[in-house]
């Protein structure tokens, strides 16, 4: 498959009013945050509330890489919210916390946290080491690349850690490359694993099966995949699902608990917005 500059990037992922956003955010050896999106903000009800099973955490899937996550006590994270790219754009959802691993607006639109404490991963020439606790979860990242080559092509990115429920949480954002064992070590044993595999801008389905096994989640959920939603030259989710145990959602929301953890790897695909 064809690899992209970070400049080809700019000409085949703009769409709608994100196009000119788009460049902004991503031009050449520039990871520096974004403005913020115009989005107005709004105190709507949270996106997925807490619900009556103690212990369990809520992971919604809007599409591409953006996930709210809702702890037991019902502290909402916002994680890697798009602009327009395709998906439907809600309106703010007022999070508690809203993080985002680098600066593509795929992933940047900050606005949609309302008056979330917002966590940037990268600054404008390096990263953004986050160790913080919102509520009962506990954020922090770790320093990768968006691409194989150190960063050389598509810049930096920053892997999020989330812990709650007594588990942890592992959101991916742009992955470019398999992990050594600093970083492995650094993001430690996951239970729950959101994983890039559309390949083109970042780990395609092989390099997303070994980043897996590297983990050694109990859920993962694959992401930034090829859908109708969007015409990024992504590849579909299909490679990736292939050999593995998948359970179709039929939701946007799936909700895990320690308890209910599986023996064995299992693939969850959530529907989308």
């Amino acid at each position: 498959m064809r690899k992209y500059s970070r400049r080809e990037f700019i000409r085949v992922s703009a769409a709608g009013a994100a196009a000119t956003y788009l460049a902004a955010a991503c031009g050449d050896g520039d990871d520096s945050p974004a403005p913020a999106a115009t989005t107005p903000v709004g105190r709507p009800a949270p996106s997925v509330t807490a619900g009556a099973d103690e212990g369990a955490v809520a992971l919604r899937w809007y599409g591409q890489s953006m996930f709210v996550l809702t702890s037991p006590a019902g502290t909402t994270v916002l994680l890697d919210p798009f602009n327009d790219i395709g998906y439907t754009v809600p309106p703010p959802l007022d999070t508690d916390a809203a993080t985002i691993t680098h600066e593509h607006p795929d992933h940047n639109n900050a606005a949609l946290g309302g008056r979330a404490t917002l966590l940037r991963g990268l600054t404008g020439d390096g990263w953004t080491d986050i160790d913080q606790t919102v509520g009962d979860v506990r954020i922090r990242t770790i320093r990768t690349f968006h691409d194989a080559s150190q960063g050389s092509e598509r810049g930096r990115n920053a892997v999020f850690v989330l812990e709650t429920g007594g588990m942890r949480f592992a959101h991916l954002g742009d992955l470019g490359h398999v992990l050594d064992d600093d970083q492995r070590g650094a993001i430690g044993a996951v239970d729950v694993l959101m994983v890039p595999v559309g390949g083109t801008f970042t780990i395609d389905a092989a390099r997303a099966t070994e980043v897996t096994d590297q983990l050694g989640p109990k859920l993962v959920f694959p992401m930034h995949y090829k859908t109708d939603r969007i015409a990024l030259p992504l590849a579909t989710a299909d490679a990736f699902l292939e050999g593995k145990t998948v359970e179709r959602v039929g939701s946007t929301t799936l909700r895990i608990s320690r308890e209910n953890m599986p023996a064995e790897l299992r693939a969850y695909v959530l529907d989308y917005e």
